[in-house]
């Protein structure tokens, strides 16, 4: 619907006669199952801008009511079957519990805050660090581990190991070997001429 409402201005100005078209298209469009709201309401096709024949408003072209249904029913059992085929069950959060909030626009988890109430239907209410309060569904939510300074060491980690002591030295001394002389290439060639004093003024 806000897509209607945004296509159907004229120079940046809402025109109502677009308007009233392109919401007699949006009553004529099918929905799930085959059917449209004017089906729905009227049980036949209303007219709208769109040309068409006197006779395809005919009760014999029109399919029952209960028909359209069935199959409004069939699909979306077939539609929330694909949906949950992929859909994971998230957990939900107690009083208190330290959440990020995803941005609507940037998509990014950026936002701490503190779950100060639970709804019903997977809502929660939480608490920013300015004190702002923000309706989240839990989709929306993503846990948060709080790291603070100073924590003491959990118990059951298992202590460090201990390095192995090192090798005890030989107590009779190797013969270092010789190293072959690395070759770095040829000499670096050096000026013949001979230099003479530079000429300074006397002070």
């Amino acid at each position: 619907m806000k897509k209607l409402v945004i296509g159907s201005r004229t120079g940046g100005q809402p025109d109502p006669d677009k308007l009233a078209k392109a919401i007699l298209l949006f009553r004529n469009a099918p929905r799930y199952g085959g059917a449209s709201p004017a089906q729905l309401v009227f049980n036949r096709p209303i007219r709208d801008s769109l040309p068409a024949h006197r006779r395809s408003f005919a009760p014999e072209w029109q399919r029952a009511a209960d028909v359209l249904e069935q199959r409004m029913h069939r699909a979306l059992a077939r539609t929330t079957s694909r949906y949950n085929a992929t859909a994971h069950h998230l957990a939900a959060f107690p009083l208190g519990a330290h959440v990020l909030v995803q941005h609507h626009a940037t998509k990014r988890w950026d936002t701490p805050a503190v779950v100060v109430e639970v709804g019903d239907n997977r809502d929660y209410i939480v608490k920013t660090a300015s004190g702002r309060l923000y309706r989240r569904n839990r989709r929306l939510l993503r846990q948060r581990v709080v790291v603070m300074p100073g924590t003491a060491v959990p118990t059951n980690v298992p202590a460090q190991i201990a390095p192995a002591p090192a090798p005890e030295p030989d107590i009779e001394p190797r013969q270092r070997q010789q190293r072959r002389p690395r070759n770095y290439g040829p000499a670096t060639r050096r000026s013949a001429r001979t230099h003479s004093a530079p000429l300074r003024y006397p002070a």
